[in-house]
């Protein structure tokens, strides 16, 4: 019997991540990236003449300042990974169709080209008309 073929082979289940308590991979889970506070931002509240009001429209800004940087570091992260080559044809793209949509007067909806299209099919002269084909 040729049990030597087999005898590397690892008996036992397949240990998955999640699933069960008992499972033997574990999750690794990631490090929380700690936060660094200027100086300013811990006398915001501390500041005697600042009433409510004043608080809650420095958070909308913060919030909005918040979105804004978060908007670029995915902008960035995603030119990261790109070739110099990648980076110009992007860049290409996004000039043609800026300017597409110039020339064209911007987005059309289903709609408008449907009535542009009628309208373009009205002037033309009976020349073009589809031909009755069949009985009727």
């Amino acid at each position: 019997m040729p049990s030597s073929d087999y005898g590397n082979a690892v008996g036992g289940g397949l240990k998955l991540k999640g699933g069960a308590k008992d499972a033997g991979v574990k999750k690794h889970k990631k490090k929380a990236k700690a936060k660094v506070v200027s100086a300013g931002e811990g006398e915001a509240g501390e500041l005697a003449g600042v009433g409510q009001e004043g608080i809650e429209e420095d958070g909308e800004a913060k919030e909005e300042e918040k979105g804004r940087a978060e908007r670029e570091e995915a902008a960035e992260a995603r030119e990261r990974g790109k070739t110099e080559a990648q980076r110009r044809h992007e860049e290409r793209k996004r000039k043609r169709l800026e300017e597409r949509l110039q020339r064209d007067g911007g987005v059309k909806t289903h709609k408008e080209k449907v009535e542009e299209l009628n309208k373009y099919l009205s002037k033309l002269s009976e020349h073009h008309d589809m031909p009755r084909i069949g009985p009727g």
